[in-house]
């Protein structure tokens, strides 16, 4: 039948009443909801942890309202480059230093791009795509890297976060309302390069008063932490400050790391990105202008969780992607694919393979976040939990922190971005290939 009916729901009624253990989970559905009703309690004792290997990845941080995960998470990695070698503990980086640039890039890229197809008809797909895109707080590990080798980075106490930093709502709104504006005015004029300009003058006007300006040059004060074998040599009251005088580029390429052989890993296909073992290229409006983003659709594997370990064993923190809405608690901090059993409760147990997942739209309503791993648990020899730096702040989770059963990551990991020195000769390889471009306004 075409439509839902009464003799259709008379049916359904029928087939819910005739099993009375129905009426009683019920209760407890509608008392405590399907998450906590379903919850496997084996899990919450499985998944708090203590780990084999652990990075030392300084304090919490909090995105509060911003979509700024995908950019804290590789700080997590940058953090962890500074820190040794400053010989430091908890030098954070600034996230509002490289969020202005990200805004102002996605902006010049935005309007570039309508300069670009500013002889295409503004009802085609690919200029309504473009119109749809604008700018926004979302990205990749990708982009935070590409703004970290342009601009360098700051610590946080020389450009602290705002109240636009931590709550992006209005400044986004305001910026792609400035931006359609501006669209508009490039189509019609005979300058467009000149419209450009003045609207990205605008554009740093309003980031500035929101984000502050960024700074050209710094002075940033340390005291490194002592050596083993000079400690308990020295009074207590010496410290051995040391003041650093630099530019946010010059303070990257001394202190930071190598970030140009990273390589992003997608698990989940889609009806663009439909074939595995391929090396994909996006044209869209790219979050810095000619620099498109760029993956490899793999399926996860062994190979991959061996360099995931091989990673973290030299002391470099993975970035990884994921679904909130799927087998997650943010209260416990746990990532588990057995942690909610609501099949058992609707007593229907068929799921979608990964391979069919992303072509059929098989995302939660809670969206994509973006994490770093920090550790792991193995016996003998095998991994079983990864140790995960979330950056909700330190009341949530496991003090901030999430532990990530293996069967979560093989299940449910959207993406991994990994260093190739750590990737096996098979995926590397998929990587030396000419990428095949996508287009999803086509």
């Amino acid at each position: 039948m075409k439509h839902v009916t009464k003799q259709l729901l008379a049916q359904y009624q029928k087939q819910f009443s005739s099993r009375p253990q129905n009426i009683v989970l019920q209760r407890s559905v509608m008392t405590n909801g399907i998450y906590l009703a379903s919850r496997n309690p084996d899990v919450t004792i499985r998944d708090t942890n203590q780990w084999s290997y652990e990075i030392p990845a300084g304090s919490i941080r909090d995105q509060k309202k911003t979509g700024t995960c995908w950019l804290m998470a590789t700080l997590v990695l940058a953090e962890k480059a500074i820190n040794d070698n400053l010989k430091t503990e908890d030098v954070a980086l600034s996230k509002s230093f490289l969020y202005f640039y990200d805004k102002l890039e996605m902006s010049n890229s935005f309007l570039q791009t309508i300069i670009d197809t500013k002889d295409e008809a503004l009802e085609s797909r690919h200029v309504q795509h473009i119109l749809h895109e604008k700018q926004q707080d979302g990205g990749w590990m990708s982009n935070a890297t590409q703004l970290i080798e342009k601009y360098g980075v700051v610590p946080e106490a020389v450009m602290p976060n705002t109240e636009d930093t931590e709550d992006s709502g209005p400044i986004n709104s305001i910026l792609n309302e400035k931006l359609v504006l501006y669209a508009q005015k490039i189509r019609s004029a005979s300058d467009s390069q000149a419209v450009k300009q003045t609207a990205m003058a605008e554009i740093y006007h309003i980031l500035a008063l929101s984000f502050g300006v960024p700074p050209d040059a710094f002075s940033f004060d340390i005291i490194p932490k002592e050596d083993d074998d000079k400690k308990g040599k020295k009074t207590t009251s010496k410290k051995d400050l040391k003041t650093i005088h630099t530019t946010p580029l010059e303070f990257w390429k001394k202190y930071g790391t190598k970030l140009n052989d990273f390589a992003h890993i997608s698990f989940l296909l889609d009806h663009k990105m439909k074939h595995y073992g391929t090396l994909y290229e996006e044209d869209s409006v790219d979050a810095m202008y000619g620099k498109p983003f760029c993956t490899a659709k793999l399926r996860f594997s062994k190979e991959i969780e061996e360099a995931m370990k091989k990673q973290l064993m030299h002391d470099e923190p993975v970035w990884f992607a994921w679904d909130v809405g799927k087998q997650f608690s943010q209260k416990l901090g746990i990532l588990d694919s057995e942690l909610w059993k609501y099949d058992d409760i609707y007593d229907t147990h068929d799921k979608l393979e990964k391979d069919l997942r992303g072509l059929y739209q098989d995302y939660s309503e809670r969206g994509i976040h973006a994490t770093a791993i920090v550790g792991f648990r193995e016996e003998k020899g095998v991994v079983t939990h990864w140790k995960v730096k979330n950056s909700w702040g330190k009341k949530q989770g496991q003090d901030g922190y999430i532990s990530m059963n293996a069967n979560y990551a093989k299940d449910y990991m959207l993406d991994v971005t990994l260093r190739l020195t750590y990737v096996p000769n098979s995926i590397r390889a998929v990587f030396e290939t000419k990428p095949v471009i996508v287009r999803y306004w086509e």
